[in-house]
């Protein structure tokens, strides 16, 4: 189980990728899943045990072209937050 961090641009999905990553929140930049089928085409796969640091490290950053965070439970995706 994980969540997906969704967004517009892919400087901005390889930017946030590298900040979780560089603060040891295992996460993985991979391609948009079909039934998300928004935004550029890559999104930040984080594990659900680091979802909390993911999300603090999400709101001390700039990031305008967010489309969603959602919830993969290994059956649906579910969006979580816009």
């Amino acid at each position: 189980m994980y969540y997906i961090f969704s967004f517009r641009s892919r400087s901005q999905s390889i930017g946030f990728f590298e900040a979780v990553s560089c603060q040891g929140v295992n996460a993985k930049l991979i391609t948009t899943p079909h039934v998300i089928s928004v935004g550029c085409g890559l999104s930040v796969k984080v594990a659900a045990a680091h979802i909390d640091a993911a999300r603090n490290l999400f709101a001390c950053g700039a990031y305008d072209t967010f489309l969603g965070l959602f919830y993969y439970n290994g059956t649906n995706v579910v969006r979580v937050e816009r």
